[in-house]
C-alpha cells in the first residue's frame, strides 16, 4: 500500500473512532491525532488512552484466537482486498 493509501486508511479509522466510540477518551485521542496534536505512538504510550483501548483489543484477541485457520485466512483475504481497493483508488487519484 502506498503511503497515501496508508494515511487515508488510518484517517478513516480515526474518523470512525472520533464519531462513533462510546468512550470519550478514544474520541479525544482520535481527534487529537487527526488534528496533529499528537502522533498515534505518543497517544498509545499514554496510559489514559491505552487503558481505553485495552477492552476492545482484548475482545479482538479473544475472537481471533477462536477462529479456525481457514476463517483467519478468509478474513486476511478480505482485508487484503480492502487494502488493494484503497491502493487502486489512491493510484487513480494521482493520475
Amino acid at each position: 500500500m502506498s503511503d497515501l493509501g496508508h494515511e487515508r486508511l488510518v484517517d478513516r479509522l480515526l474518523a470512525h473512532l472520533e464519531r462513533h466510540s462510546d468512550d470519550e477518551r478514544l474520541r479525544e485521542m482520535a481527534s487529537g491525532i487527526r488534528q496533529g496534536n499528537a502522533s498515534a505512538a505518543e497517544s498509545l504510550r499514554a496510559s489514559y488512552y491505552a487503558d481505553a483501548l485495552y477492552p476492545g483489543l482484548d475482545g479482538f484477541a479473544g475472537w481471533y484466537q477462536q477462529l479456525s485457520e481457514s476463517e483467519r485466512a478468509a478474513h486476511a483475504d478480505q482485508c487484503r482486498k480492502v487494502l488493494d481497493d484503497l491502493n487502486e483508488a489512491d493510484t487513480a487519484d494521482r493520475r
